[in-house]
Protein backbone atom coordinates (compact mmCIF):
# COMPACT_ATOMS: atom_id res chain seq x y z
CA UNK A 1 0.00 0.00 0.00
CA UNK A 2 1.76 3.15 -1.21
CA UNK A 3 1.69 6.21 1.34
CA UNK A 4 -0.51 9.05 0.98
CA UNK A 5 1.55 12.44 -0.12
CA UNK A 6 -1.02 14.68 1.96
CA UNK A 7 -0.84 12.65 4.93
CA UNK A 8 3.12 12.09 5.42
CA UNK A 9 3.70 16.48 4.16
CA UNK A 10 0.60 16.56 7.46
CA UNK A 11 2.32 14.38 9.92
CA UNK A 12 6.36 16.03 9.18
CA UNK A 13 4.75 19.35 9.60
CA UNK A 14 2.97 18.53 13.06
CA UNK A 15 6.15 16.37 14.38
CA UNK A 16 9.03 18.42 12.47
CA UNK A 17 10.32 19.14 16.10
CA UNK A 18 10.31 15.73 17.58
CA UNK A 19 13.43 13.70 17.59
CA UNK A 20 11.26 10.95 18.67
CA UNK A 21 8.82 10.91 16.16
CA UNK A 22 11.77 11.44 13.57
CA UNK A 23 13.45 8.12 14.80
CA UNK A 24 10.42 5.91 15.41
CA UNK A 25 8.33 6.99 11.66
CA UNK A 26 10.94 7.69 9.88
CA UNK A 27 14.78 6.33 11.09
CA UNK A 28 13.83 3.00 12.42
CA UNK A 29 11.26 1.44 10.05
CA UNK A 30 12.92 2.93 6.49
CA UNK A 31 16.97 3.19 7.12
CA UNK A 32 16.95 0.16 9.65
CA UNK A 33 14.09 -1.45 8.16
CA UNK A 34 15.81 -1.29 4.61
CA UNK A 35 19.06 -2.66 6.07
CA UNK A 36 17.11 -5.63 7.71
CA UNK A 37 15.53 -6.54 4.18
CA UNK A 38 18.80 -7.03 2.48
CA UNK A 39 21.05 -8.06 5.48
CA UNK A 40 22.36 -11.62 4.28
CA UNK A 41 20.13 -14.16 6.23
CA UNK A 42 17.06 -12.30 7.46
CA UNK A 43 14.00 -13.20 6.45
CA UNK A 44 12.55 -11.41 3.97
CA UNK A 45 9.29 -10.84 2.68
CA UNK A 46 8.93 -13.10 0.02
CA UNK A 47 9.72 -15.97 2.54
CA UNK A 48 6.66 -14.74 4.44
CA UNK A 49 3.76 -16.92 4.95
CA UNK A 50 0.09 -15.69 3.27
CA UNK A 51 -1.83 -16.83 6.02
CA UNK A 52 -5.26 -16.96 4.19
CA UNK A 53 -3.81 -19.42 1.65
CA UNK A 54 -3.24 -22.06 4.37
CA UNK A 55 -5.04 -24.98 4.75
CA UNK A 56 -7.68 -24.58 8.32
CA UNK A 57 -10.70 -24.17 10.23
CA UNK A 58 -9.47 -21.95 12.77
CA UNK A 59 -6.52 -19.94 13.53
CA UNK A 60 -5.51 -18.86 16.71
CA UNK A 61 -2.91 -15.87 16.92
CA UNK A 62 -1.28 -15.02 20.09
CA UNK A 63 -0.24 -11.33 19.58
CA UNK A 64 3.40 -10.98 19.80
CA UNK A 65 4.21 -14.89 19.96
CA UNK A 66 7.99 -15.96 19.05
CA UNK A 67 8.55 -18.99 17.57
CA UNK A 68 11.29 -19.91 19.80
CA UNK A 69 9.47 -18.99 23.26
CA UNK A 70 6.24 -20.55 21.84
CA UNK A 71 9.09 -23.96 21.35
CA UNK A 72 10.26 -23.45 24.73
CA UNK A 73 7.02 -23.09 26.62
CA UNK A 74 4.62 -25.45 24.76
CA UNK A 75 4.41 -29.25 25.06
CA UNK A 76 4.49 -29.52 21.32
CA UNK A 77 3.36 -33.19 21.28
CA UNK A 78 -0.11 -32.26 21.74
CA UNK A 79 -0.16 -31.03 17.89
CA UNK A 80 -0.06 -33.28 14.92
CA UNK A 81 2.44 -30.89 12.95
CA UNK A 82 4.54 -28.10 14.29
CA UNK A 83 7.47 -25.73 12.45
CA UNK A 84 8.23 -22.25 12.55
CA UNK A 85 6.77 -19.61 9.61
CA UNK A 86 8.21 -16.77 8.62
CA UNK A 87 5.27 -13.76 9.47
CA UNK A 88 4.22 -10.71 6.68
CA UNK A 89 4.82 -8.07 9.48
CA UNK A 90 6.53 -7.44 12.54
CA UNK A 91 4.11 -4.96 13.79
CA UNK A 92 0.41 -6.16 14.41
CA UNK A 93 -0.65 -3.27 11.49
CA UNK A 94 2.03 -4.38 8.80
CA UNK A 95 0.58 -8.14 9.58
CA UNK A 96 -3.00 -7.30 9.35
CA UNK A 97 -2.25 -4.87 6.05
CA UNK A 98 -0.13 -7.62 4.31
CA UNK A 99 -2.73 -10.59 4.97
CA UNK A 100 -5.64 -8.96 4.34
CA UNK A 101 -6.44 -5.64 3.57
CA UNK A 102 -8.01 -4.97 0.27
CA UNK A 103 -9.42 -8.71 0.38
CA UNK A 104 -13.02 -10.05 0.87
CA UNK A 105 -12.90 -13.21 2.84
CA UNK A 106 -16.64 -14.19 3.05
CA UNK A 107 -16.20 -17.10 4.88
CA UNK A 108 -14.39 -15.85 7.60
CA UNK A 109 -15.40 -14.53 10.90
CA UNK A 110 -12.84 -12.63 13.02
CA UNK A 111 -12.68 -12.49 16.58
CA UNK A 112 -10.32 -9.78 17.81
CA UNK A 113 -9.13 -8.31 20.88
CA UNK A 114 -6.54 -5.90 18.82
CA UNK A 115 -7.80 -2.86 17.80
CA UNK A 116 -5.40 -3.27 14.02
CA UNK A 117 -7.89 -5.51 12.59
CA UNK A 118 -10.87 -3.20 12.52
CA UNK A 119 -8.76 -0.43 11.79
CA UNK A 120 -6.53 -1.95 8.90
CA UNK A 121 -9.09 -4.58 7.37
CA UNK A 122 -12.19 -3.55 9.00
CA UNK A 123 -14.43 -4.03 5.49
CA UNK A 124 -12.39 -7.67 4.50
CA UNK A 125 -14.49 -10.28 6.86
CA UNK A 126 -18.06 -11.46 6.71
CA UNK A 127 -17.97 -10.76 10.28
CA UNK A 128 -15.55 -9.16 12.82
CA UNK A 129 -16.09 -9.24 16.70
CA UNK A 130 -14.28 -6.64 18.02
CA UNK A 131 -13.53 -7.44 21.30
CA UNK A 132 -11.02 -4.28 21.81
CA UNK A 133 -14.19 -1.87 21.71
CA UNK A 134 -16.96 -4.30 23.93
CA UNK A 135 -14.77 -5.81 26.34
CA UNK A 136 -11.70 -4.05 26.92
CA UNK A 137 -10.61 -4.19 30.73
CA UNK A 138 -9.19 -1.40 31.61
CA UNK A 139 -7.98 -2.16 35.03
CA UNK A 140 -5.69 -5.04 32.98
CA UNK A 141 -5.32 -2.36 29.99
CA UNK A 142 -5.92 -5.21 27.34
CA UNK A 143 -8.76 -7.31 26.68
CA UNK A 144 -8.60 -10.90 29.09
CA UNK A 145 -7.82 -13.83 27.13
CA UNK A 146 -11.11 -15.89 28.98
CA UNK A 147 -13.21 -13.15 27.02
CA UNK A 148 -11.46 -13.66 23.87
CA UNK A 149 -12.07 -17.42 24.37
CA UNK A 150 -15.74 -16.72 25.43
CA UNK A 151 -15.99 -15.16 21.97
CA UNK A 152 -14.45 -17.69 19.61
CA UNK A 153 -17.12 -20.58 20.99
CA UNK A 154 -19.92 -18.03 20.74
CA UNK A 155 -18.66 -17.40 17.23
CA UNK A 156 -18.28 -20.88 16.37
CA UNK A 157 -22.11 -21.69 17.28
CA UNK A 158 -23.61 -18.52 15.67
CA UNK A 159 -21.12 -18.87 12.60
CA UNK A 160 -20.86 -23.02 12.32
CA UNK A 161 -19.68 -22.51 8.76
CA UNK A 162 -17.83 -20.51 8.50
CA UNK A 163 -13.65 -20.17 9.26
CA UNK A 164 -12.62 -18.77 12.06
CA UNK A 165 -9.71 -16.43 12.87
CA UNK A 166 -8.80 -15.82 17.17
CA UNK A 167 -6.77 -13.23 17.94
CA UNK A 168 -5.38 -12.48 21.55
CA UNK A 169 -3.47 -10.18 22.65
CA UNK A 170 -1.46 -11.87 25.27
CA UNK A 171 1.72 -12.18 25.44
CA UNK A 172 1.78 -9.40 23.76
CA UNK A 173 1.62 -6.69 27.26
CA UNK A 174 0.72 -5.47 29.64
CA UNK A 175 1.84 -8.86 31.37
CA UNK A 176 -0.79 -9.76 33.74
CA UNK A 177 1.07 -11.91 35.96
CA UNK A 178 2.83 -8.21 36.89
CA UNK A 179 2.12 -4.82 37.87
CA UNK A 180 5.42 -4.07 36.42
CA UNK A 181 5.24 -2.21 33.31
CA UNK A 182 9.12 -0.76 33.05
CA UNK A 183 12.29 -3.36 32.65
CA UNK A 184 15.47 -2.80 33.17
CA UNK A 185 16.74 -6.05 33.26
CA UNK A 186 16.49 -8.71 29.99
CA UNK A 187 15.84 -11.51 32.55
CA UNK A 188 13.07 -10.04 34.10
CA UNK A 189 11.58 -8.87 30.81
CA UNK A 190 11.48 -12.14 29.24
CA UNK A 191 10.00 -13.83 32.78
CA UNK A 192 7.06 -11.67 32.53
CA UNK A 193 6.84 -12.33 28.95
CA UNK A 194 6.56 -16.26 29.24
CA UNK A 195 4.71 -15.98 31.95
CA UNK A 196 1.51 -13.87 30.22
CA UNK A 197 2.07 -16.52 27.35
CA UNK A 198 1.98 -19.62 29.75
CA UNK A 199 -1.26 -17.53 31.33
CA UNK A 200 -2.99 -17.87 27.38
CA UNK A 201 -2.49 -20.91 26.53
CA UNK A 202 -5.24 -23.04 28.56
CA UNK A 203 -7.22 -20.62 26.72
CA UNK A 204 -6.23 -21.90 23.35
CA UNK A 205 -6.78 -25.03 24.57
CA UNK A 206 -10.17 -24.67 25.21
CA UNK A 207 -11.16 -23.52 22.12
CA UNK A 208 -9.15 -26.35 20.26
CA UNK A 209 -11.39 -28.76 22.46
CA UNK A 210 -14.81 -26.84 21.85
CA UNK A 211 -14.26 -26.03 18.33
CA UNK A 212 -14.46 -28.90 15.57
CA UNK A 213 -11.90 -28.72 12.83
CA UNK A 214 -8.37 -28.27 11.59
CA UNK A 215 -6.53 -25.80 14.27
CA UNK A 216 -3.73 -23.74 13.50
CA UNK A 217 -2.07 -21.34 16.26
CA UNK A 218 0.34 -19.50 15.11
CA UNK A 219 1.42 -15.64 15.89
CA UNK A 220 1.57 -12.07 13.81
CA UNK A 221 4.94 -11.46 15.01
CA UNK A 222 7.34 -11.97 17.29
CA UNK A 223 9.61 -9.48 19.80
CA UNK A 224 12.78 -8.02 21.22
CA UNK A 225 13.80 -6.25 24.34
CA UNK A 226 16.13 -3.50 23.41
CA UNK A 227 18.26 -1.88 26.35
CA UNK A 228 21.57 0.14 25.64
CA UNK A 229 22.42 1.48 22.05
CA UNK A 230 19.08 -0.44 20.34
CA UNK A 231 16.98 0.91 23.17
CA UNK A 232 18.43 4.54 21.58
CA UNK A 233 18.22 3.63 18.73
CA UNK A 234 14.11 3.02 18.99
CA UNK A 235 13.93 -0.66 17.69
CA UNK A 236 13.24 -2.58 20.81
CA UNK A 237 8.96 -3.98 21.20
CA UNK A 238 8.12 -4.75 17.41
CA UNK A 239 8.76 -1.65 15.25
CA UNK A 240 6.95 -2.20 11.83
CA UNK A 241 9.07 -3.18 8.68
CA UNK A 242 12.08 -4.96 10.55
CA UNK A 243 13.14 -8.25 9.38
CA UNK A 244 15.17 -9.36 12.47
CA UNK A 245 14.17 -13.09 12.71
CA UNK A 246 13.53 -12.56 16.41
CA UNK A 247 10.49 -10.55 14.67
CA UNK A 248 9.20 -12.60 11.74
CA UNK A 249 9.75 -16.02 13.05
CA UNK A 250 6.61 -17.06 14.57
CA UNK A 251 4.76 -20.59 15.78
CA UNK A 252 2.95 -22.71 13.60
CA UNK A 253 1.22 -26.00 15.40
CA UNK A 254 -1.16 -27.69 13.63
CA UNK A 255 -4.27 -30.03 15.47
CA UNK A 256 -5.92 -32.13 12.92
CA UNK A 257 -10.35 -32.61 13.84
CA UNK A 258 -13.20 -33.74 11.78
CA UNK A 259 -13.31 -30.90 8.74
CA UNK A 260 -15.78 -28.20 9.16
CA UNK A 261 -18.41 -27.29 5.96
CA UNK A 262 -17.10 -23.99 5.08
CA UNK A 263 -19.42 -21.90 3.06
CA UNK A 264 -19.00 -17.85 1.88
CA UNK A 265 -20.98 -14.89 2.43
CA UNK A 266 -21.37 -10.92 2.62
CA UNK A 267 -18.31 -8.72 3.71
CA UNK A 268 -19.99 -6.85 6.92
CA UNK A 269 -18.10 -3.99 8.26
CA UNK A 270 -16.44 -2.92 11.37
CA UNK A 271 -18.45 -0.78 13.82
CA UNK A 272 -15.71 0.14 16.51
CA UNK A 273 -15.05 3.89 17.22
CA UNK A 274 -12.65 3.52 20.16
CA UNK A 275 -10.24 2.39 18.08
CA UNK A 276 -7.03 5.51 19.00
CA UNK A 277 -8.09 5.34 22.60
CA UNK A 278 -7.65 1.45 22.60
CA UNK A 279 -4.14 1.89 20.79
CA UNK A 280 -2.61 4.10 23.24
CA UNK A 281 -3.95 1.92 26.13
CA UNK A 282 -1.94 -0.93 24.39
CA UNK A 283 1.13 1.47 23.49
CA UNK A 284 0.99 1.34 20.35
CA UNK A 285 0.26 5.32 19.75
Amino acid sequence: MGIDPRYALSEIRKNFTSLNWWRNRVFVPFVIGTATQFHPGYPGYDEGIHVMEEDWDTMIVLDACRADYFEQVVDLDQYDEYDSRVSLGSHSSEWTRQNFQGESFGDTVYVSANPHTSLEAGDAFHHIVELWETDFDDDAGVVLPGAVRDAAIDAYEEFPDKRLIVHFMQPHGPFLATERDDYDEQSAYWQAYVENLELVLPYVDDIIDAVPGKTVVTADHGQVFASGLKERLGIGGHKARLRFPSLVEVPWAVRDGERREIRTGEISEAQGEQVQDRLKDLGYV
